[in-house]
């Protein structure tokens, strides 16, 4: 596998590479009007800006699916990859809880619930370690009460693809429903920034491979994955990557000249840029 750039941190080693889209697979679905607009932005800007973070292993996206789809529509055969190591332990996966905003919020939730046929079971207290253990599907929570949803599922894809269904029906209401990790949905909750949040499962690194290997997507917004560190800034020519009469080899040297001419800046974690919050080092390339 080519390997024109090697960035070495702490915990571990970022290999930058562009590889042949062909060659990847996604593990959650693409979002249209994302997608849509992402095509739009990528055109404009005329090259690629971050490299998708791939598992070196099995070729498994792990972040960027949507730069992906944006590629190949653009008419590009290849991309910029980080390529990491998956079985890392540094490397963990998180996911994201479904924030509520709204009158009625509750209400609305857990009738929605019930007319999919699923049982909602009010209890004292949530064990998040539970959820995504058949049948706890997902749990409920606001700042009085708390509760289970149970429908046996066979799984974790199947608990999203119930989970999907669950947001599909909530649309029907003027609610407004946003992503989380699990510490600001339930810190925004205390907070009265929002009023119910749906927790949803942690889907393993196993179960992610083995359902993008198996040609599946989960759905949007399934899993969040957090990496030591990640390179941005690669700004890669679209042109460069449409490309199809030079080789892997010849692309990936032209990669590398063009990385070793900038001047490579470590941000520490907790950064900002673009309206997100990097819970992992970065590393940008300075023209």
């Amino acid at each position: 596998m080519p390997c024109p750039y090697v960035i070495t941190h702490e915990k571990m080693n970022l290999y930058i590479a562009i590889l042949d889209i062909s060659d990847l697979h996604l593990h959650e679905e693409i979002i249209p009007d994302l997608l849509d607009e992402l095509v739009r932005s990528i055109e404009l800007d005329g090259l690629l800006k971050h490299p998708v973070i791939v598992d070196k292993g099995s070729l498994v996206v792990l972040d960027g699916m949507h730069r992906v789809a944006a590629l190949e529509r653009l008419g590009c055969k290849r991309i910029p990859a980080c390529l990491v190591d998956y079985e890392n332990s540094a490397i963990t996966v998180g996911c994201w809880y479904r924030a509520l905003k709204g009158a009625g919020a509750l209400e609305h939730l857990n009738s929605q619930i019930r007319e999919l046929g699923l049982t909602i079971q009010q209890v004292r207290k949530i064990d998040d370690t539970k959820i995504g253990v058949s049948p706890i599907v997902a749990a409920v929570k606001n700042r009085e009460k708390a509760f289970l949803v149970r429908c046996p599922f066979r799984s974790l894809k199947e608990a999203y693809d119930i989970i999907k269904q669950i947001e599909e029906e909530l649309k029907k209401f003027d609610l407004d429903v946003t992503y989380e990790t699990e510490l600001d949905a339930l810190s925004k909750l205390r907070d009265h920034e929002v009023d119910v949040v749906l927790l949803t499962p942690k889907v393993t690194k196993g179960s992610i491979i083995n359902t993008a290997l198996s040609g599946n997507v989960f759905s949007f917004k399934t899993t969040r994955h957090v990496i030591p560190a990640r390179p941005l800034n690669l700004n890669v020519p679209l042109s460069l990557l449409r490309n199809s009469e030079k080789s892997i080899n010849e692309v990936n040297n032209e990669l590398r000249g063009m990385l070793q001419r900038r001047h490579l800046k470590h941000v520490a974690a907790g950064s900002v840029l673009d309206g997100r919050r990097y819970e992992e080092d970065l590393y940008f390339f300075e023209e």
